[in-house]
């Protein structure tokens, strides 16, 4: 597939496009949306229909700098499929953005400004390690440096792995033939929309990506292995889960010196394929550990094992003692819970110290109530290069509430690990499952992919997000409730309006980032 350059035609009938920054509530009467144009090409010519008319200039919130731009509305909702009930969005795009050009826009510019991993070449440098890791700036922005020691706004998809359905599988067999063959195509076509990596879940991919990037040196697909060391733990050493609940796995690191000793082990096994391999972004060590949730303490749950002789109950038992409390509260259950944050992540941290000190720790992509649970977030960047986060039910980044409390109680940066919307009007997939927010049409997804990074770009924490995921669902996934998560679809192509609103922001992020900051 050949990716041509996005870019937007702006018709103007009153000589401006913008009214003035400062004159928020001043609509140009006279406003006619630009049209987007797919196809640089004159031989396409294809013209889409102008974007939706935005309306008043006004301070982006939630935020910490306000700066002024013109809302779409894009309509939402955490129903599946039919939806009953939308909730409309105020959505930032760039094209509204006022005071703000994108300066990169064909992808000669891209290449121009960028090396290999998607990293700034023409700005700061610093010290080349010959492998990834963060540091913080004199302004306070977090960066990824990459091998070569230029900063890298991490980029990325999860998932890339064959798909189940048989209409997948021929798909994948008419372009691609070869596994080669599949991954060097996908590597050209996501680094034309700004994508330099993979994520998580890159099923029994891993391997030939390795191969990828060997036989392609200057063309790499970086890596961030995941793995399931809370289940590895208990199958090797015969465990039952705490209470006979699965809920409960997390009780089991409270044998701590097994803990230890099986993630010196586990590590030394696990990741001996990506010792030393300067491709490595880095490793989550499990996904969503269950800290928490939003209707079940981690405290409460121990508590009620009727087992009195089960660690977890003796352990919590014992907690509550300690505090003198007959009553389980937030503040409590969130201070047990980072306790067991503070043994797990430990154990993980001192292996992999010992095993390859120069590989990146990603830790655990916290979800849901975890994500805001300050004893683990400080346990989880104590240990953690990266602390990751799974970043679902809200439309917009917290820059006014979390996403500073992440930086506070951290102290390390944060990486969004997924996030994504699904398109319920326009998509031949049933989209029953997924906590990505539906929305109406593939337009919409692409709205929104530019609001929710526009938004992580304003946060000097944020190094960056993995977009969930590389291809839509299909066939029997998610017990037969396929869902539109994709950047490719089930034949292998990618969404069009979708992957040039991606490229758009992707494009631009360093220009972007010195726009925030400034």
């Amino acid at each position: 597939m050949k990716m041509k350059s996005f870019y937007i035609v702006a018709l103007l009938t009153s000589g401006i496009f913008f009214v003035s920054c400062t004159d928020y509530e001043v609509k140009d009467p006279n406003f006619m949306p630009p049209d987007v144009v797919l196809n640089e090409d004159p031989k396409y010519n294809e013209i889409i229909e102008g974007l939706p008319e935005p309306g008043k200039m006004q301070a982006y919130k939630p935020s910490l700098i306000g700066k002024p731009y013109r809302p779409i509305t894009v309509n939402y909702s955490n129903e599946f499929k039919p939806v009953s009930r939308w909730t409309p969005g105020e959505t930032r795009i760039v094209a509204y953005m006022a005071d703000y050009e994108p300066q990169v826009v064909t992808e000669e510019d891209y290449k121009a400004i960028t090396n290999k991993y998607g990293s700034l070449t023409t700005g700061i440098k610093f010290e080349a390690t010959g492998r990834f890791h963060v540091t913080k700036g004199a302004d306070g922005r977090w960066w990824i440096v990459d091998p070569e020691g230029y900063p890298r706004y991490e980029r990325s998809v999860t998932s890339v792995r064959y798909g189940s359905s048989e209409r997948n599988r021929a798909a994948w067999m008419e372009r691609f033939g070869s596994d080669e063959n599949w991954l060097a195509t996908s590597q050209t076509e996501l680094a034309s929309i700004g994508f330099h990596g993979t994520g998580a879940f890159c099923t029994d991919t891993y391997e030939k990506i390795q191969a990828h990037n060997s036989a392609h040196p200057d063309a790499p697909m970086t890596l961030a292995p995941s793995f399931g060391f809370l289940s590895k733990f208990k199958s090797t050493n015969g465990y039952a889960y705490p209470g006979g609940k699965s809920e409960n796995i997390l009780g089991l690191v409270l044998n701590e010196e097994a803990w230890m000793k099986f993630c010196k082990e586990y590590v030394e096994e696990a990741l001996a394929p990506y010792k030393g391999d300067a491709n490595v972004l880095g490793f989550f060590s499990d996904n969503e550990i269950n800290f928490s949730t939003q209707g079940s303490n981690i405290l409460d749950q121990f508590l009620k094992i009727t087992d009195n002789d089960d660690l977890a109950r003796k352990t919590a038992d014992a907690f509550m003692e300690e505090k003198g409390a007959d009553k389980v509260t937030a503040a409590l259950n969130t201070e047990f819970a980072g306790r067991l944050a503070e043994i797990y992540y430990k154990g993980v941290r001192e292996a992999i110290d010992a095993f390859d000190p120069g590989m990146m720790y990603l830790g655990t992509r916290l979800h849901g109530t975890p994500k805001y649970m300050k004893n683990v977030v400080e346990a989880c960047g104590k240990y953690c290069d990266i602390v990751s986060i799974n970043y679902y039910s809200r439309w917009s980044p917290e820059l006014d509430t979390y996403v500073p409390d992440w930086a506070t109680w951290a102290g390390k940066p944060f990486l969004v690990t997924e996030f994504y919307t699904k398109g319920t009007e326009d998509s031949d997939l049933n989209n029953l499952s997924g906590a990505g927010f539906s929305v109406p049409r593939q337009e919409d997804r692409a709205y929104a992919y530019q609001h929710f990074t526009l938004g992580l770009l304003e946060a000097k924490n944020c190094v960056g997000w993995h977009w969930f995921k590389y291809q839509d669902d299909d066939g029997n996934d998610n017990t037969g409730k396929p869902a539109n998560k994709g950047v490719y679809d089930n034949y292998y192509q990618m969404y069009p309006y979708l992957s040039k609103f991606m490229q758009e922001v992707n494009y631009n992020v360093y220009n972007l980032i010195d726009f925030f900051d400034n």
